[in-house]
């Protein structure tokens, strides 16, 4: 994997700098800033919450603004002015006074993953800007915490390898006689020492459990080198040195539901259930909500990537199972190809470096368009993991078959990462009622995205990357989702981040770095935000349910202590929740 920064490299970011550096993003509020008027209520009843002397933003049609909220059970009963929302306070109501804050429907993650987490983000998170960093964060971990019987660590980027495989004799260096277990950032690959290999009984005489797709990175003479590449091969090691079984699983995955929480996010589209078999990865999320730790709500997908697999039962089965509480299931995710790192990403152009790479995808096109059509049938959405604009464009085909092959119902389709689209195919999102979904923290010319992807895309495909403005400006429906934990470079699930990278095309806190692909590539902190919340909401098909705040809605809150809209775009990220309300209950309060 070369991840040198080539002379081609530095002239893309040159050429894209002169697009602007540090011109200030759309910060504006939308024009209609007047309380929304008094909204009728079906009775005169008092309302369990009220919320007044705000600054409302719900999201709606008419980019509307209010002054207060009322909640009665699990709706939101009351958006309007102050006097209206006072009538409805009860013996029994609290009434909380935003003092001017935002007020903001809950955020939706568009893409997001719950059960990888609680195997993933073990031990100490190694995400770092240089090798000497990363080492001496592993170190200092290792050294504080002589009782751990093995090191575990997450988060390695690989474009710190600086063009070269990592291998075991770097971590020996470090630690010898305790495994080390390292897990890279995209959750594709992973790192260990030679005590971790000699657990797992890895030697040059093991076979590699899927030849060239996953296996064990080897020197000239065969033996494993401490690099391991895809989750078959990583998982082949890391079962050998943790048992990871149910209530391991559970626990790791329980503990981040506060941070969720904390960080605003009331809903999210799962994108698959992995490290345990299926029935239990459902059990897993039933039990967290029974027990009340499960704090947002869960709507979740089969995940297929195995052609040998017919899919549309199970996915069926699990939907017809789960539609009512907080975990329902409504979608077959087709897992369609890989990334540009390792060139396995369909690319209408092909690789400008390696114009000889003919990528396949993961699941013949025939055998994805004959378990589409029949998915759709059975009415589940179809949702893909489209890295290239090859990929993202097969899809829409897929969902155009269905289309046509099937009777016409409310299908919500949605291409995800979707770092290219070829602009023949940006108007086909709206004809298809189809949900254009990335992630807002990938869309700056970070490390990764500015050394390793203008190498494999060059220059005038570089200047369209995430083109969620123009697909938006072509009438689709965008979403944001951050794919977490997965990601190219930055592991990151708070949509504050997001929006801020959204609006701003750059890195966090780094306002005068290239813009990529322009200013005009930039989403306006109102778009933003809308991608975040009812924009995900549509693209699960729950935007009747959530995603706004609307009389009727489920009561999904949040509360910021700045106002999005008034601020300068590169600090959203700065800007905190100070208080997060899921379902007509409070799971998150800190200053108000």
């Amino acid at each position: 994997m070369d991840l040198t920064k080539t002379l081609g490299s530095i002239l893309t970011v040159l050429a894209l700098a002169l697009a602007g550096c540090s011109e200030k993003p759309e910060s504006t509020a939308p024009a209609t800033n007047q309380p929304a008027p008094a909204a009728s209520t079906s009775a005169a009843e008092s309302a369990d919450f009220v919320f007044t002397n705000g600054k409302v933003y719900p999201v709606d049609k008419e980019n509307s603004w209010a002054e207060a909220v009322a909640v009665r059970g699990d709706e939101i009963v009351y958006v309007g002015d102050d006097a209206g929302a006072k009538a409805m306070v009860g013996e029994n109501t609290k009434e909380i006074d935003l003092d001017g804050k935002l007020m903001l429907p809950g955020f939706v993650e568009g893409h997001f993953h719950s059960i990888t987490p609680g195997v993933m983000l073990r031990g100490v998170n190694l995400q770092s800007e240089s090798m000497e960093e990363l080492l001496g964060k592993l170190k200092e971990y290792a050294e504080a915490n002589p009782d751990l019987e093995q090191i575990h660590g997450w988060g390695v980027r690989p474009n710190l390898y600086g063009g070269k495989q990592p291998t075991a004799a770097t971590l020996d260096k470090i630690e010898s006689e305790r495994p080390v277990f390292l897990w890279q950032v995209d959750g594709h690959s992973a790192w260990a020492n030679s005590k971790a290999l000699e657990m797992a009984g890895i030697t040059r005489d093991t076979e590699d459990p899927v030849p060239d797709v996953a296996y064990f990175v080897r020197d000239d003479e065969g033996n494993p080198t401490g690099y391991i590449v895809e989750v078959p091969a990583v998982l082949q090691v890391l079962n050998a040195l943790q048992d990871i079984d149910y209530d391991y699983v559970k626990e790791g995955v329980a503990q981040w539901y506060p941070e969720y929480s904390k960080a605003g996010i009331t809903a999210y589209h799962d994108y698959g259930l992995g490290f345990l078999s299926n029935d239990d990865a459902v059990r897993l999320m039933k039990e967290l909500e029974k027990e009340g730790t499960l704090t947002t709500r869960f709507y979740g997908s089969y995940y297929w990537n195995d052609a040998n697999i017919d899919p549309v039962p199970i996915a069926k089965k699990w939907r017809d199972e789960n539609q009512t509480g907080l975990v329902q299931f409504n979608a077959l995710k087709i897992n369609m190809d890989g990334d540009d790192d390792k060139y396995s990403a369909l690319l209408v152009g092909g690789y400008s470096d390696k114009p000889d790479a003919d990528p396949k995808p993961i699941i013949p096109f025939d055998v994805i368009n004959d378990v589409a059509v029949r998915a759709d049938k059975e009415q589940l959405h179809l949702i893909c993991h489209c890295f290239g604009d090859l990929a993202v464009r097969k899809f829409l085909d897929t969902v155009e078959l269905a289309k046509e092959k099937n009777p016409e119902w409310d299908r919500r389709p949605v291409a995800s990462h979707a770092i290219l689209v070829h602009p023949d195919d940006y108007p086909r999102f709206k004809e298809l009622s189809a949900t254009y979904d990335t992630s807002g923290q990938w869309m700056a010319l970070d490390p990764y995205t500015g050394n390793i992807t203008p190498e494999r895309i060059g220059p005038e495909r570089m200047n369209r990357l995430f083109p969620i403005k123009a697909i938006l400006e072509a009438g689709g429906n965008v979403s944001l989702g951050s794919d977490f934990p997965a990601a190219a470079y930055v592991s990151d699930y708070r949509p504050l981040n997001a929006i801020t990278q959204a609006v701003t095309r750059q890195m966090l806190g780094k306002p005068d770095m290239p813009i990529l692909g322009g200013k005009d590539m930039r989403l306006t902190v109102a778009e933003a935000i809308r991608a975040n919340t009812y924009g995900s909401a549509y693209g699960i098909g729950v935007e009747d349910k959530i995603g706004s705040i609307e009389v009727g809605k489920k009561a999904d809150l949040i509360v910021l202590d700045q106002n999005l809209f008034e601020i300068d775009p590169h600090d959203i990220y700065k800007a905190k929740v100070v208080f997060t309300m899921m379902d007509g209950v409070v799971r998150y309060r800190d200053g108000l």
